[in-house]
C-alpha cells in the first residue's frame, strides 16, 4: 500500500441532529439511510435500559434540518425492534430493518406502517444470527451481514435464500462483518470487523481484494463499521476502532484521514437557545482542548470522547444523492455531512 496526498477528498459541510431519548433527535443511533428525496432515516437502538425500549425509534429529518416524524415499537411481536442494528431503503421505497436479537428483517413503509417481516435464527444457509448490516443491489436483492455466522447472505426482499458470501477460513474469509454496501462497479464491499480489513467481491461472491491491517497508522484499521464507494471508485472506511474515517482508492492505496469537525447543528443551537441555564454550563466548559493531562494519547476513544468536533462511535457511512457523505455518530447522537 502507498499514500497519495496531494488532494484533499473530504470537506465539512454541516452537522444534522442531537442527543434525545424521544422525538426530535436521536439516542444512540445506530445506522441511517438517506432516501434518492433527501429525506434522511436515523434508527436509534437505545440503551435497553431495564428492557423498556426507551429511545429506539427511526427519526425522519432532512438536510435543512426540517423534522418529519418519528416510528418504530419496541417489542418482539410483529414488526417490531429489540436490538435493531442496520436499516436500508429497497429500490422501491420500502424501509428494511435487521434486528439483530430477534434475527429478523422487519420491513415497514415510509411513513412506518408495517409491510411484513422474515428470517429465522440459526445457522442454516438461509438462517441468520445477528444480521448487523443490510444493503440492496440493483436488482432489488438484500445482502445482509450475518455476524455471528461469519458471512454475508444474499436473499430476495421477500426472503427467499440465493447465496452465501464470505464463509470461508481462508483468507478470502469473513470474520464478524459489520455493514457493507454495493458500490457504483456492482461489487460488494464489507466491512470485515473481526479481522480489521475491508474486504471486496464480485456479485458472484468471488473475493476480489481487501482493504487497510490491523493498526492505528494511516492507512491501518481497528474493527471498522462499514464502508462505501464514491463515483470516482474511492472507499470510505468508518474506522470504528480508530474514532475515525479514512479514504483509500480503489486499489487501495491511502488517500486521506479526517478525524472529525463537527460544529453544532441547528437542532442544538435551537435547544440551548431555550435551554438557558445549559447552555451557560456548557459555555463554562473546554470542548476543544487536546492537550488532556489525564489522556492516554494512544486511545483514541479517551481523546474523541473529550473533543467535541472529533467523530465518536462513527458506525454508520452513506452517500446520499447529492453526492455526500454522511457520517453517524452512535455516541454523539449526530451525523456530520462532508463534500467529497
Amino acid at each position: 500500500m502507498t499514500t497519495i496526498k496531494s488532494t484533499k477528498y473530504l470537506s465539512y459541510d454541516q452537522t444534522l441532529g442531537m442527543t434525545y431519548m424521544e422525538g426530535k433527535g436521536f439516542y444512540y443511533p445506530n445506522d441511517s439511510v438517506v432516501a434518492p428525496d433527501g429525506k434522511i432515516y436515523v434508527l436509534s437502538r437505545g440503551q435497553e435500559h431495564f428492557g423498556s425500549g426507551r429511545g429506539i425509534r427511526v427519526t425522519v429529518l432532512d438536510t435543512n434540518e426540517n423534522f418529519h416524524s418519528v416510528f418504530g415499537k419496541f417489542g418482539s411481536g410483529y414488526c417490531e425492534f429489540t436490538w435493531p442494528s442496520a436499516i436500508s431503503m429497497s429500490p422501491d421505497g420500502r424501509l428494511f430493518i435487521t434486528d439483530e436479537h430477534l434475527d429478523k428483517v422487519i420491513i415497514l413503509n415510509t411513513e412506518g406502517e408495517a409491510l411484513g417481516e422474515w428470517g429465522k435464527s440459526g445457522e442454516g444457509s438461509d438462517e441468520l444470527n445477528c444480521p448487523s448490516g443490510i444493503t440492496f443491489d440493483n436488482e432489488g436483492n438484500v445482502y445482509i451481514s450475518d455476524t455471528y455466522n461469519n458471512c454475508v447472505k444474499v436473499f430476495t426482499d421477500d426472503g427467499k435464500y440465493l447465496q452465501t458470501i464470505g464463509l470461508s477460513k481462508e483468507e478470502d474469509g469473513l470474520q464478524l462483518p459489520w455493514r457493507l454496501s454495493i458500490g457504483p462497479d456492482s461489487n460488494i464491499y464489507v466491512a470485515d470487523w473481526g479481522n480489521d480489513r475491508v474486504c471486496s467481491y464480485d456479485k458472484n461472491g468471488n473475493f476480489l481484494s481487501s482493504y487497510g491491517k490491523s493498526g492505528f497508522n494511516e492507512g491501518e484499521l481497528l474493527k471498522p463499521a462499514d464502508v462505501v464507494v464514491d463515483e470516482s471508485g474511492n472507499v470510505h472506511v468508518a474506522d470504528w476502532g480508530n474514532e475515525r474515517i479514512q479514504v483509500f482508492s480503489n486499489s487501495g492505496d491511502f488517500l486521506e484521514m479526517n478525524l472529525g469537525e463537527s460544529e453544532l447543528s441547528g437542532w442544538a443551537k435551537d435547544f440551548f437557545s431555550v435551554n438557558v441555564e445549559e447552555a451557560q454550563t456548557r459555555a463554562t466548559a473546554n470542548l476543544h482542548i487536546e492537550d488532556i493531562p489525564f489522556s492516554n494519547i494512544n486511545d483514541r476513544h479517551e481523546i474523541s470522547s473529550h473533543i467535541e468536533e472529533y467523530f465518536w462511535g462513527p458506525t454508520s457511512l452513506n452517500i446520499g444523492p447529492d453526492g455526500k457523505l454522511y457520517i453517524l455518530e452512535c455516541n454523539r447522537h449526530r451525523l456530520q455531512v462532508f463534500n467529497i
